[in-house]
């Protein structure tokens, strides 16, 4: 499952990230890492992006990279 696969409002784990380069360096700048807790907050218009949530942290990232962020719901 990955951060594109929730709901807004539901918050998940995650378990891994299968981007390189640049992105990746940005995203763990910001402190999303494996391990960390995400909440999608809103998509838009046509589900082209994904608002995400980490600790005090909002990002928003592409579909293509949100589908490469793997998470496992919390509970």
């Amino acid at each position: 499952m990955s951060v594109f696969d929730l709901k807004a409002g539901e918050s998940a784990k995650i378990l891994s990230i299968d981007i390189s380069g640049n992105a990746l360096a940005r995203l763990q700048s910001l402190g999303i890492a494996v391990g960390k807790r995400v909440t999608v907050l809103s998509f838009s218009l046509f589900k082209t992006g994904v608002l995400i949530g980490c600790g005090a942290v909002r990002v928003g990232v592409r579909r293509e990279l949100a589908k490469l962020i793997g998470v496992e719901k919390c509970a």
